[in-house]
């Protein structure tokens, strides 16, 4: 039975506070080192996790604004410009106007954006270590 949380230091509290922050700690860790393992494979393609971030949510929401974006991917706004920017150079995402609001700047997946991710995400694939999900 759970203890209710106005109630201090009740039976269970320390041990379920305990098991709830080891949960956490693994479960930031283990993202923490997926992240750095994906990394090291972007870049070796000239990638950034980010960049790749921006690319996967793109194919899942095409025409996405920059606040839309930015949310998705969990990128500060300074970063996800420069990010958008660098594959926009390399004509992987292109930008439009917004149709209805000429304020509103829409990003798109280019079909060489599709192919470049359909690689990354191959190449993400093959380096999982095993036992990891998906």
């Amino acid at each position: 039975m759970r203890t209710p949380p106005d109630t201090v230091g009740g039976p269970g509290t320390d041990v379920e506070s305990a098991m709830a922050a080891a949960v956490l700690r693994e479960s930031v860790l283990g993202a923490r080192r997926a992240a750095r393992r994906a990394a090291e494979v972007l870049r070796a393609e000239g990638f950034t996790l980010d960049e790749w971030l921006v690319l996967d949510t793109l194919e899942d929401g095409d025409g996405l604004t920059m606040s839309e974006l930015r949310e998705a991917t969990v990128t500060d706004k300074a970063t996800l410009g420069r990010r958008v920017d660098s594959l926009a150079t390399r004509a992987l995402v292109y930008r439009e106007v917004d149709g209805l609001d000429r304020r509103v700047v829409r990003v798109f997946l280019s079909t060489r954006g599709r192919d470049v991710l359909s690689h990354l995400t191959t190449l993400l694939a093959q380096h999982r270590r095993p036992g990891e999900g998906g």
